[in-house]
């Protein structure tokens, strides 16, 4: 049986594979049944992008024999999914994806009860580069402009690119501090997806946006937006801006690990099932396919790898989101 798209409001992800060690299953190797996959965030945006690309790597590449179920669980920078998702302890059927900051920031603004530390960490997967833009008719040129007015007059400058305590929002905050600026002054414009912050760009609502490569590039690519920086380790391809490395604001931008998480109460043995199943994934054509289409970059931390950086950064988040007043 191929992998089958159950949509509705659901948007088909990832992970299917052979098993790794003993199996979890009474009656064959994991998976033996459907999995249901959460993405936590609406149709078209980056889990959406990311749970689609992988829900095509399993079908394209045929990794399981098994159908995969994906639900868009949309709000609270993720949180109101992952309220959801606590409530499926001990299966390893049950998985959702996510990225590391985003969710962390959704978790320090909306005051979760319930915290990553809580679930089990699966494996961190990719990262995607960000770009600062303006729009066409925009007279700023290049980054260091746009910051310089905003030394000047902080509230002059009004960024978009996401929820506050997101990402971008954390980077423009970083970028402030950089100039003297206190973060609780940056003028930020909270959206809750990429369509409406391109929006605010090309009515002149928002002065300068910050979102990813991947959902900035057909504007980019179309003249509707011009790239004044990535946040990427090199150049991203096609997109004619330095790096903020380039410009020595490197240390100022706020890098989000996309992955995946499993529901607690899962044993060893389950755990390192699951994992096998995204190393299968990870390594197959079409996988890689998927990289490359978005300007990903692979980074595959497993296991408690990843959950070692979901602790790290979650101390990173909640020192930005508390010099930005978040969370408090």
């Amino acid at each position: 049986m191929k992998i089958k798209l159950l949509a509705a409001a659901a948007v088909a992800v990832s992970l299917t594979g052979c098993a790794v060690g003993e199996s979890t299953d009474a009656g064959g190797d994991y998976p033996s049944k459907a999995l249901s996959i959460m993405a936590p965030g609406s149709p078209g945006g980056g889990w959406d992008t990311r749970a689609r690309g992988l829900s095509s790597a399993l079908s394209e590449c045929k990794v399981a024999d098994v159908d995969a179920t994906v639900t868009n669980v949309p709000g609270a920078g993720g949180t109101i999914g992952l309220a959801q998702f606590a409530k499926k302890q001990g299966d390893p059927y049950q998985l959702m994806v996510m990225d590391s900051v985003t969710m962390l920031g959704g978790i320090v603004n909306n005051k979760s009860p319930v915290d990553l530390s809580s679930l089990t960490p699966v494996a961190g997967l990719s990262r995607g580069p960000s770009a600062i833009v303006v729009a066409k008719k925009s007279p700023y040129k290049d980054l260091k402009a746009l910051l310089d007015d905003m030394e000047a007059k902080p509230h002059s400058v009004k960024w978009t690119g996401g929820s506050l305590g997101a990402p971008g929002h954390m980077t423009v905050a970083g970028l402030a501090k950089a100039r003297g600026v206190a973060a609780k002054e940056v003028n930020f414009v909270p959206t809750a997806g990429g369509g409406e912050s391109l929006n605010l760009l090309l009515s002149g609502a928002a002065t300068v946006g910050l979102d990813t490569v991947a959902e900035l590039r057909p504007q980019i690519e179309a003249g509707e937006l011009r790239p004044l920086a990535v946040d990427s380790e090199e150049r991203t391809p096609g997109i004619d801006a330095p790096t903020m490395k380039e410009l020595g604001l490197g240390g100022e931008a706020v890098s989000t690990l996309a992955g995946v998480l499993a529901p607690a109460g899962l044993s060893k043995e389950q755990q390192q099932d699951v994992i096998g199943l995204l190393d299968k994934v990870r390594q197959s054509s079409c996988w890689k396919k998927v990289l490359e289409r978005n300007s990903w970059t692979e980074d595959w931390k497993p296991g408690d790898e990843f959950g070692k950086v979901l602790a790290e950064q979650r101390t990173q988040v909640t020192t930005i989101l508390g010099e930005l007043g978040i969370g408090k």
